[in-house]
């Protein structure tokens, strides 16, 4: 195990990195543009570009990957990604801004195809488990951490751009210096999104709703924390410490998905998102350390959806089928990032503030009562019988090339098609 990670080490830094600056970056935009009297709308807009960008680098950076070679898309990646956090600094304007973040998602996905792709290249399948455990932890630990680095300057400046700058230049550093050889992209089989539904409709669904409370929470979180009359450093707290909670909690609530019916595991979760949601409408003028308990307890939740979704899938799918199969399940939530944010700003713009955690709660009621539908329609699984629950790293940085940390799962290269002729589709299950 040691001297797999060390033999990583420099990736993981690399990775590492790049969320502590696209974390910063993030919480920032969103925080500048409420400065700057920008509407609820137009920043959920603007913010959701980078899910956009994102979902676009997912589906033609293994191209571009397989046409230059590993370390020169990174190195070009990382420039993009730096060049962009630069010129948000230079001026605001929504416009932008919006493709600044297109552009942006574009540079971060094809970056984390790099480093995850070799990631799982270089991993021996005896310590993938493990070597995935480190890399959750490395990635959400780095994002949550990246949030707190708010209080470190003037929002209304360029310098926290200029660090965000920093730092995205420097996740390039480890993986320049490394002297390990590039991984082959290699192809596989493809999983449609109504293939994916009829496999497990739960687990589809509960994968979009993740990703459009995921998506609302970091585009417009910020946003939220700014009206309850939050200070820079204590936006960031507040963001760092959801984030965190989804780190802590996610191994206790998946271990409890391995000892009882899944599906009721993600009702109970859903209707803990819904409640803490609720609570933090109406106790979000308490002190802050009320607060912060209450988001932790929500991040643990909310960020655990969508692992605990994967893994509900792979309980009625074939060992061949949960590579392809992820990545889809991963596109799904993409799709959920991008509707999250355009979807609850209008919602803060009709209600207030105080709208985006209504809309979470809605979101999570929906997804706790399609779960207790499918509970009751559903073809049942034995709990012993039930695929052991991995943790997943925030579905908000990682790519299909993570899956294949899996020690149950292929190396494979991933490709998305929309559509599966009908004779190839299975019945429903989850």
């Amino acid at each position: 195990m040691l001297p797999t990670l060390a033999s990583l080490a420099a990736l993981l830094a690399s990775v590492g990195i790049l969320l502590l600056g696209g974390g910063l970056l993030g919480t920032l935009l969103s925080v500048r543009l409420g400065v700057e009297g920008v509407s609820a709308t137009t920043v959920g807009l603007v913010m959701a570009c980078y899910s956009v960008g994102f979902v676009l680098g997912t589906l033609f950076c293994d191209r571009i990957i397989q046409k230059v070679g590993h370390i020169r898309v990174f190195a070009a990646l990382a420039a993009v990604a730096a060049c962009a956090a630069l010129i948000h600094g230079l001026h605001v304007d929504p416009w932008l801004w919006a493709g600044m973040r297109i552009m942006f998602g574009f540079a971060i996905a094809g970056l984390y195809m790099v480093a995850e792709s070799w990631l799982n290249d270089r991993t021996p399948r005896e310590v993938r488990g493990r070597v995935l455990g480190v890399y959750v932890v490395v990635t959400s630990a780095a994002l949550g951490l990246g949030q707190f680095a708010l209080g470190l300057g003037d929002v209304s400046s360029h310098e926290l751009f200029s660090v965000a700058a920093m730092l995205l230049a420097a996740a390039l550093i480890p993986v320049a210096l490394a002297r390990v050889p590039s991984p082959e992209l290699r192809s596989t089989g493809r999983v449609s999104l109504r293939q994916l539904y009829r496999i497990s409709p739960l687990a589809t669904v509960t994968a979009f709703g993740a990703g459009g409370t995921n998506g609302g929470f970091f585009a417009l979180g910020p946003v939220f924390a700014v009206e309850a009359g939050f200070s820079a450093g204590e936006v960031g707290t507040f963001m760092g410490a959801a984030v965190l909670g989804g780190l802590f909690l996610q191994y206790l609530i998946g271990r409890l998905s391995d000892h009882f019916d899944r599906r009721r595991v993600i009702m109970v979760v859903a209707l803990i998102v819904a409640f803490a949601s609720l609570a933090l409408v109406f106790l979000r003028d308490q002190p802050l350390w009320t607060v912060i308990v209450l988001v932790v307890f929500w991040g643990g939740a909310n960020f655990t959806l969508y692992a605990l979704g994967l893994a509900m899938a792979h309980d009625f799918m074939a060992p061949d089928e949960r590579v392809p199969a992820s990545a889809t399940l991963l596109l799904v939530h993409g799709l959920g990032m991008i509707a999250g944010p355009v979807v609850l700003s209008r919602v803060m713009e009709w209600t207030g503030a105080h709208g985006l955690f209504l809309g979470f709660a809605v979101v999570a009621v929906l997804v706790a009562a399609f779960g207790w539908y499918r509970n009751r329609v559903g073809v049942s699984i034995e709990v012993e019988a039930q695929e052991r629950y991995r943790a997943a790293p925030q579905a908000t940085h990682s790519t299909q090339y993570w899956t294949g940390l899996d020690p149950e799962s292929e190396d494979a290269q991933l490709e998305f098609d929309f559509e599966m002729p009908d004779e190839q589709e299975e019945g429903a299950h989850g």
